[in-house]
């Protein structure tokens, strides 16, 4: 039923691009889609040929004999050469054949995915909302505070941070404490001694660069141990479907995906910051404000538009950096996806379900990205769907 669902999307989808960019646009890139994921995955295959101990061993078992062991090379076409390989799996996966997720208990991959899938989707599709969230405000707001200068601190603030840290301390433990320490009153303090009170945008870009040199196993672990364990406000049970109940589910995913969600958002936000700034300074800005314009009609009708274009790109771009952050989250957090299968195929050597995986996240990061292309489109009519970005 699942994989029904994502198939009439896509063919909607698809139906939508052709519309709107045209056959020739479609057909071009239908070609190179199709040889890219041909790369991609021939590669896989034969990264994952050079992995040292045999895969059927690792399935059966050291204790497996012999017969059994032969067997199951046969069985499994690793008898074969790479190229031989590669056009047997690629046939059955054409043919709707996906093969075992798991070859010793025979359970298929397609069953792995009906299960698995939807959990994994739903925490991307959480992650990308709540980076979008934070860093589309926080850009916009960034760039319009970037040519103030800075304000000093009111010394009243001083006692109010410090009694909210003691409360947040109180109520939320002094881990928590200690990061919002860490995290806001150092900067203040930093900024306020160096360069006599911060502004708004410096205070925004400065978090954001932070932020983006934490690792996104640091930012999992940290929050695991302040949420999870410290104040149980998270409850590592596992994920919940919407069939159990929207309460239920949203809080079997608000942590991991708020945690996927800030390890992307920097790179989101600095890029908006930029090419607003840059926006600002254009003359057709001078001209609204000649004519009367207010501040946010400015900045939200002429200026945030065309400066969507390279957040777009990279939201697209940034479909496999999200996906690998998601496999360390889904680790970290039991959450029992697509990533936490990953890394149990790998483990075991099951070389082929990890080759259909790769043309899958191949698949999508190919077409999201023409699918963007297309939207270009609609955010600024003077880009068409073939130009050149």
């Amino acid at each position: 039923m699942i994989l029904a669902v994502v198939l009439i999307a896509f063919v909607a989808l698809a139906i939508w691009i052709v519309r709107v960019a045209g056959w020739q646009f479609a057909l071009q890139r239908l070609g190179g889609s199709v040889l890219i994921i041909v790369l991609v995955t021939f590669t896989t295959t034969w990264l994952l040929r050079q992995v040292p101990g045999d895969p059927c061993i690792t399935a059966l078992g050291t204790g497996a004999s012999e017969e059994a062991v032969a067997e199951c090379t046969v069985e499994r076409g690793l008898d074969k050469g790479v190229f031989a390989q590669y056009t047997n799996w690629a046939g059955d996966v054409l043919g709707g054949d996906l093969g075992f997720a798991f070859y010793k208990n025979r359970e298929t991959l397609t069953n792995v995915l009906q299960q698995r899938g939807p959990r994994s989707a739903w925490l991307f599709l959480y992650g990308q909302v709540i980076a979008l969230a934070i860093s589309v405000p926080l850009g916009i707001w960034s760039a319009y505070q970037s040519n103030r200068k800075p304000r000093k601190i009111p010394i009243w603030l001083l006692p109010v941070f410090l009694a909210a840290t003691l409360a947040l301390a109180i109520t939320g433990g002094w881990t928590l404490a200690a990061l919002i320490v860490v995290a806001v009153l150092l900067p203040l303090a930093i900024f306020y001694g160096i360069r006599g009170g911060p502004s708004g945008d410096a205070l925004v870009n400065t978090s954001a660069f932070a932020l983006l040199s934490i690792p996104v196993f640091v930012i999992g672990e940290t929050f695991r141990f302040i949420f999870a364990i410290e104040r149980e406000w998270y409850d590592l049970v596992g994920y919940s479907a919407w069939s159990e109940g929207v309460g239920a589910h949203l809080a079997s995913v608000w942590l991991p995906a708020l945690v996927l969600g800030l390890s992307v958002t920097p790179v989101y936000l600095r890029l908006l910051r930029s090419d607003m700034i840059q926006n600002l300074q254009q003359d057709f800005v001078a001209v609204a404000k000649a004519k009367g314009m207010s501040n946010r009609h400015i900045l939200f009708r002429h200026v945030l538009r065309p400066s969507t274009l390279t957040l777009l790109t990279v939201a697209g771009l940034n479909i496999a950096q999200i996906i690998n952050g998601a496999v360390v989250v889904e680790f970290i957090y039991d959450f029992d996806g697509m990533g936490s299968y990953l890394i149990a195929a790998v483990a075991r050597r099951e070389f082929f379900p990890i080759q259909t995986l790769v043309a899958l996240v191949a698949t999508l990061f190919v077409f999201a990205n023409t699918l963007i292309d297309v939207v270009y489109t609609t955010v600024d009519p003077r880009v068409t769907a073939g130009d050149e970005k």
